[in-house]
């Protein structure tokens, strides 16, 4: 960091100085080395988990290929605008998370309530390291632990190798006591088979009790895994933007290599192209029901993390004239192009998977950590070298999952930077370590016997309000109250070409309405949260949404505060309107320009016409 007292360079765009609401500079920002330690920061950070593992099982289950058509859609005129909004008005401005809401003061608290969800979800995300971390270990066994029963984590009811023999539980099964009864035969019976891999995840990884209620002790082996994890984010960012922008050039491109060796393989052995026709091929029915197309348009938002702040922040240290809207676009279509792909290998895998073990591909099909961590394992095994392959399975998620995580840590360690720069910016290494340490001790609960079912709740509300929430205020306060005009001349300034009418047009009216009817559609279809058959206690709801609620109260306290502040001296209604207008420290982070401050929102007609010009 620089300090501001030293001399800025006008051609150099992101050295330009921040005045705060005291009129004083505050401390100068960073930049990307190279713009593309930007584009491979945020690739690694958009294609995530939810592109590997969630994507393959939420498309087949909504009309294989037909549900392309929603994804695509939604992609376009709802992902990509709001990417491109949360990621101009950082890049213009050189602000992050907070800071960058003086555009307008009033809506603050959206900035806020981004860190605060991103602050929330840290510390139990990050145990999608810890884990596999665990099996990149347990990879370099002589005999991998998930292939075998007779361990002392396995019940009577393990099946070895698509086999079990008779036991005292599956009796009513048997034809004589020499009769071996296979998984098939298990699944058409309504009987629960348990796989190696099933086992060793839920009762040597999880350890999983039996409820909410019962905690249990803490699982030290996952405990290490997730202080390991929580090293290498802060090595990550042990120079912020400077180290991460190199890191990523391992991290992000990496799991492409790995995802392209798996599907190469994967296609030499029998079944695979079954799998694919069943991701593939279409089933157009599923697309006259609506949760189809809410569950389209969700997959895209939150793969690409909007709302979090992170999108911002990672702009706000590109320089001034770097174009944005093309690197939006790029971003976008080789996030969700990822997901898309990832499905190939993940069906795949699992058509490979089913013919093996002689049963329908629909009964293989799990989500979330039950693909990662148990139906890839058990696949993976099967292949020449299953040590290799599991090594570079769990080593690719491990990546995926670092992109993500160092920013979103780099989220929370900015914005309090950025809120004290003159105290922090010159220790910025002790913040990274001291929001690494804190999270890491926050995640320890989710380490304990109890901890799944503490993980599966806080997964199942903490996004449930405030990105589309965030996103949808986002769209309305730029474009209707700073002014689709005003918009259009910023981005002009930084790239040269001012907005076309079309991007307006998805930007006031279109991604804004998309996301609240999606927004009103979630809430009005939410269902309590499940494990299994496991059935959350009913007080379980109650605290889910609390928390869900945490990261929208900077809303209205922002609110409050903003027209507060002018109230001494202004009536109420002239308060709210100098609440909406930009703060004297709005500006462009390049020093060399100058934007003149407007006195008066525009009016809904001047908006309107502003769109289509």
């Amino acid at each position: 960091m620089r300090n501001h007292e030293e001399a800025v360079d006008p051609g150099f765009p992101m050295k330009g100085i921040h005045c705060g609401d005291d009129g004083r500079p505050n401390v100068q920002r960073d930049s990307w080395s190279r713009h593309l330690d930007y584009m491979l920061t945020m690739v690694g950070y958009c294609v995530g988990l939810g592109n590997l593992l969630r994507f393959p099982y939420i498309c087949s289950r909504n009309g294989g290929g037909a549900f392309l058509i929603p994804f695509i859609l939604f992609l376009m005129i709802a992902g990509f605008p709001a990417l491109f909004l949360e990621s101009s008005i950082s890049q213009f401005s050189g602000k992050a998370a907070k800071h960058v809401w003086s555009i307008c003061p009033m809506f603050k608290g959206v900035g806020l309530g981004g860190v605060l969800l991103t602050a929330i979800l840290t510390p139990y995300y990050n145990l999608y390291l810890a884990w596999p971390i665990y099996y990149i270990v347990k990879s370099c066994s002589s005999v991998l632990p998930w292939t075998t029963c007779g361990n002392s984590w396995n019940t009577d009811l393990c099946v070895e190798g698509g086999n079990t023999t008779n036991s005292s539980h599956m009796a009513s099964l048997a034809v004589n006591s020499s009769h071996t009864i296979t998984a098939a035969e298990l699944w058409e019976n309504g009987t629960l088979a348990h796989t190696p891999a099933e086992e060793f995840w839920q009762y040597n990884v999880l350890s999983v009790s039996t409820g909410l209620e019962d905690v249990g002790y803490v699982q030290w082996h996952i405990a290490g895994c997730l202080f390991a994890s929580h090293v290498l984010i802060f090595l990550c960012l042990i120079r912020g933007i400077k180290s991460a922008g190199k890191v990523v050039y391992v991290t992000a491109l990496l799991p492409y290599f790995l995802l392209v060796s798996i599907f190469v393989m994967t296609l030499l052995y029998p079944g695979a192209v079954d799998g694919i026709m069943y991701y593939v091929v279409p089933d157009f029915v599923k697309l006259l029901d609506i949760q189809v197309w809410i569950e389209a348009c969700l997959q895209v938002f939150y793969s690409l993390a909007l709302g979090f702040g992170s999108a911002g922040t990672a702009a706000s240290y590109k320089k001034f004239h770097q174009p944005c809207l093309r690197d939006c676009l790029i971003l976008a279509s080789v996030s969700e192009g990822t997901s898309i792909f990832s499905g190939l290998v993940t069906f795949a895998v699992l058509g490979v998977m089913a013919q093996k073990m002689g049963v329908p591909i629909a009964k293989v099909v799990s989500s979330g950590p039950g693909l990662g961590f148990v139906t890839y394992p058990e696949s993976l095994a099967k292949l020449p070298f299953p040590q290799l392959w599991s090594f570079l399975f769990f080593l690719m998620l491990l990546m995926v999952g670092l992109d993500s995580q160092f920013m979103s840590m780099e989220v929370v360690v900015t914005a309090l930077v950025d809120q004290y720069p003159r105290t922090l910016a010159k220790r910025r290494m002790l913040v990274t370590l001291g929001c690494c340490l804190m999270s890491f001790l926050l995640g320890i609960v989710f380490c304990t016997q109890g901890g799944p079912y503490m993980f599966q709740l806080l997964d199942w509300y903490v996004a449930a309000l405030g990105p589309l929430l965030f996103s949808t205020l986002e769209c309305v306060a730029v474009m209707w109250i700073y002014g689709a005009k005003q918009m259009s001349r910023d981005v002009e300034m930084m790239t040269g070409k001012a907005l076309s009418s079309p991007v307006k047009i998805l930007l006031a009216f279109v991604t804004p309405a998309i996301l609240m009817t999606v927004f009103i559609l979630t809430l009005n279809n939410y269902q309590p949260p499940t494990y299994g058959n496991y059935e959350f206690p009913s007080y379980a709801s109650t605290i889910g949404w609390c928390v869900a609620v945490i990261s929208t109260l900077p809303l209205p306290v922002y609110m409050v505060l903003a027209v507060r502040k002018h109230m001494a001296i202004h009536s109420l209604k002239k308060s709210i309107k100098l609440a909406l207008r930009p703060a004297k420290d709005w500006g462009p982070a390049n020093a060399t320009y100058t934007m003149n401050q407007r006195t008066e929102i525009p009016s809904l007609k001047a908006n309107v016409m502003d769109m289509f010009q």
